[in-house]
């Protein structure tokens, strides 16, 4: 898990929050979240660092330091990913559409995640053109929800 990964590379919570500018509890919320798979209650580019140390086995503490400094900025806590910021937008603009009461719900509890991580695997599959027979039968659950509910364009 992320924090025995943490505990090799010999950096400590307390060191990570101050590079992050984030309090340590903050911190070990976001590793739970992380280790719980919850990765949608993570900031975007903490959650951006934590997969590049958890898939990267050779990175090391001043790895990681580098990283930070270079790909992470911040001013009072770490600056929103570009799609946080789309998202949050998206909100505001248009709090009562259908698509903005599912990303609400979506991150208020957990009900959807394996819908969401469906989903999130279909998307480069739609977007190919030509599908093997293991890519269609990979679509067929979305393929027969489709026919069953008329969507409409908001």
């Amino acid at each position: 898990m992320l924090r025995e990964r943490l505990r090799e590379m010999d950096l400590r919570i307390t060191e990570l929050a101050d590079y992050l500018r984030v309090s340590r509890p903050t911190i070990y919320k976001f590793i739970d979240c992380y280790d719980n798979k919850n990765f949608g209650a993570i900031n975007g580019e903490i959650l951006v660092l934590f997969n590049y140390i958890t898939e990267n086995e050779l990175v090391g503490k001043k790895s990681v330091i580098a990283f930070i400094v270079t790909h992470l900025t911040g001013g009072d806590s770490v600056k929103k990913s570009s799609a946080a910021m789309v998202v949050e937008n998206y909100l505001k603009e248009n709090p009562q559409s259908k698509k903005s009461r599912f990303i609400t719900e979506c991150m208020e509890n957990d009900e959807f995640n394996d819908i969401i991580c469906y989903l999130v695997d279909i998307v480069s599959i739609l977007h190919k053109k030509t599908l093997t027979a293991k890519d269609k039968k990979f679509l067929a659950p979305f393929n027969s929800f489709k026919k069953e509910i008329n969507f409409t364009e908001e």
